[in-house]
């Protein structure tokens, strides 16, 4: 009865580029980055193997070492990704986006609060005392008010 369990006293690399190919179907289908560090673990287990045949739990150990280096650097990679390029490119950033802009003041800061130009709408504006029209630029978001300091020598 037992001669028809399988035995795994060799995984061979093709084992792995297999499961490195359902991984990368699992990514496809499911929402996130997670399983293509996983399928990039694998090939590279694969190629390991080809080039030096090791025992299974070595090779599962070094899966398992393999596994968390690729999605803590894929991590790091993407996460890189998001917060360059194109200030279009930063999607899901709220109004910290606009932090480093250059605003016109629509209605004057007055008891550290006002209210900016950002684009074609509105917004409210903390900092000092800016009279209209004065151009500032934006330090910080919280929420949907904008921290603003002023830019030197831009009003009287």
């Amino acid at each position: 009865m037992t001669d028809l369990l399988p035995t795994f006293e060799r995984v061979l690399p093709g084992h792995w580029w297999v499961l490195g190919a359902v991984l990368l179907m699992l990514e496809v289908a499911a929402p996130g980055i997670f399983f293509v560090w996983l399928a990039l673990a694998s090939f590279a287990l694969g190629l390991v193997v080809f080039v030096l045949p090791l025992a299974v739990p070595i090779q599962l150990a070094l899966f398992a070492v393999l596994s968390v280096v690729a999605v803590f650097l894929g991590k790091r990679y993407v996460g890189r990704l998001a917060l360059g390029g194109q200030e279009g490119d930063r999607l899901n950033t709220g109004a910290s986006r606009l932090v480093g802009r250059t605003v016109t003041v629509t209605a004057a800061i007055q008891n550290g609060t006002g209210r900016v130009r950002v684009g074609d709408s509105e917004w409210r504006a903390t900092g000092p005392d800016t009279p209209e029209g004065a151009q500032v630029l934006i330090v910080s978001a919280e929420g949907t008010t904008l921290a603003v300091r002023e830019i030197s020598g831009t009003w009287v």
